[in-house]
């Protein structure tokens, strides 16, 4: 491919401050949704603990006290 067809293609790919339907769409349901729902507080915190378990090599696992002793 010549270096003239290149940039052509690739100016024709860039979105500059496009926002497609979906993505509209889904931003708009995300403001219309309370957005500290027990459901999604619950997926925060899941996702700070398995962050923290993964960035912090001196992380200490809770020990469950039904799994004491096996």
């Amino acid at each position: 491919m010549s270096t003239e067809k290149k940039q052509k293609k690739q100016k024709s790919v860039t979105k500059s401050g496009y926002k497609s339907e979906i993505t509209q769409f889904l931003e708009e349901l995300d403001e219309t949704i309370h957005p500290d729902s027990p459901a999604r507080q619950a997926e925060r915190k899941k996702y700070d603990d398995i962050n923290e378990k993964r960035d912090n090599p001196d992380y200490e696992e809770k020990k469950s006290k039904i799994w004491k002793g096996f």
